[in-house]
């Protein structure tokens, strides 16, 4: 069972891979954060509609690979990035009447991330 916490860490088995300006497996695009020490690769999806993004009830999911480390670090926010958004995969099976639309796409998303890039032993 995948259970995302505040920060997920991976070793990284094909840092080939995570090249600026490519889309890591066809389906997440990858850019360099100079602003990170040491420049990061990243990748960032936000869940909601526009006001959602504007007024700060969006969802995010973020990755970033540290080619020093060979580690990628992952996390999600909720709130417009304001709080962490901790989770697990059962709770995706839960009947919870307090998540929103977003929180469920992004726990969806996500879980389904960390297993594509675990199948294709990207990660481990």
């Amino acid at each position: 069972m995948i259970k995302v916490t505040n920060e997920n860490k991976y070793k990284v088995l094909k840092p080939e891979l995570f090249q600026d300006g490519e889309v890591l497996l066809d389906k997440y695009p990858l850019w360099k954060n100079m602003a990170m020490h040491p420049h990061c690769l990243c990748f960032v999806k936000d869940f909601g509609t526009k006001d959602d993004i504007t007024y700060g009830t969006s969802n995010t999911t973020w990755f970033g690979f540290n080619p020093e480390a060979n580690e990628l670090k992952l996390h999600c926010t909720s709130y417009g990035g304001v709080c962490g958004f901790v989770f697990s995969e059962s709770d995706l099976k839960k009947k919870d009447l307090t998540l929103s639309k977003n929180d469920i796409e992004c726990m969806e998303f996500t879980i389904n991330l960390i297993k594509e890039l675990k199948d294709n032993r990207i990660i481990e």
